[in-house]
């Protein structure tokens, strides 16, 4: 038994009971426009006095979802997702209990399992767009899996170590995990760019040599590249902090020495806070200014793509998880790190100032 492509196949278990009807998510994005109404009307299995599934249950559920995910007969052509359909196999055996009542849908970039139902075949539709994309830009990759999650709690077991706090999407180990409480406050478009900023990040998987600015700022690049939206859209929260701060190119100069290289995060020196544009963003601004560390990222890369064209933004992608950025930079685009910072904050302020 297999998946069809786009179209989820329910696990069948015995003894269903109705699931609460669902109440409006308020909006509370930054490309957040109409909310969206929780799924009403979804069916899960009842749980025994205490959380307790019986192992037979569970047992026979991960062995559905592995039939389900098993793929076709021997005879048919080679199947580009096999490593998705193993991992994803993987993913169910882990944790059997997570998938009890889960849906499987296969597309052509991605395996999706999760719930509800109808989320589940959502995600496979945007993941073989986001696919396509990411395939544009950066090249062919091998699929991805997404695992969907019915709480934040079992959100927050399957990132582990890594953290999805207020964050839609985390790419981690090779797999995409959604969160579905935030997940569900995004637009449409919002999705679009969360699902294609998390399989770039799959995409793109290599040694920790890219710095943060860098894998950040490319996934939203490629993210944001089809949505349409202003850069004063995607980027308020700076343009607002740039307006308020006031500083100059000349007065912020001099204070960028490592930042593209990511030795002068503010990790060290305690300066998180900074000013907007000081410097190319690190680890503790992501950690403490989320949304301007994102926005100013994404304008670093946007900035390399509109001077040096977006085949020298993959490719000084590609020499830094080769080399490190110093060497990528200079070869690549033939800047310093301090060249790039200043002409990075030069073309952000510019650009944010536009109406």
């Amino acid at each position: 038994m297999t998946a069809t492509s786009g179209a989820p196949v329910p696990v069948p278990v015995p003894m269903p009971v109705p699931m609460p009807v669902g109440v409006p998510v308020p909006v509370g994005v930054p490309v957040g426009v109409p909310s969206v109404r929780a799924a009403a009307g979804r069916r899960r299995p009842e749980v025994p006095p205490g959380g307790v599934l019986p192992r037979r249950r569970i047992a026979a559920v991960a062995a559905a979802l592995a039939a389900l995910l098993a793929g076709s007969a021997a005879a048919a052509p080679p199947d580009p997702l096999l490593a998705s359909r193993l991992d994803a196999r993987a993913a169910v055996r882990e944790r059997p209990g997570m998938w009890i009542g889960a849906s499987v849908a296969r597309g052509e970039r991605a395996v999706v399992v999760g719930s509800p139902r109808r989320l589940v075949a959502e995600i496979a539709a945007l993941a073989d767009r986001a696919g396509r994309t990411v395939t544009r830009v950066w090249g062919g990759y091998g699929g991805a899996v997404v695992l969907v999650p019915r709480t934040e709690e079992q959100a927050a077991v399957l990132t582990a170590p890594a953290k999805v706090d207020d964050l839609a999407a985390v790419a981690t180990g090779g797999r995409v995990i959604v969160q579905p409480a935030a997940f569900a406050r995004l637009s449409a478009t919002g999705r679009m760019v969360v699902v294609t900023h998390e399989l770039t990040h799959v995409a793109t998987a290599g040694p920790p040599t890219v710095p943060m600015w860098l894998k950040e700022g490319f996934a939203d690049y490629v993210g944001y590249l089809d949505s349409g939206l202003p850069v004063r859209t995607i980027a308020a929260e700076l343009a607002a902090d740039v307006a308020a701060d006031g500083t100059t190119d000349e007065a912020a100069d001099g204070t960028a020495d490592g930042a593209a290289d990511g030795t002068a995060d503010g990790a060290a020196d305690g300066t998180a806070g900074r000013a907007a544009l000081n410097a190319l963003p690190g680890p503790a601004d992501f950690a403490a200014r989320p949304a301007q560390a994102y926005e100013e990222a994404w304008l670093a890369c946007r900035y390399i793509a509109a001077r040096f064209g977006e085949r020298r933004l993959v490719a000084l992608y590609r020499a830094t998880l080769r080399e490190g950025i110093g060497p990528a930079l200079r070869e690549v685009l033939g800047l310093t790190a301090d060249g790039l910072t200043r002409e990075w904050r030069s073309y952000a302020r510019e650009r944010l100032a536009r109406p």
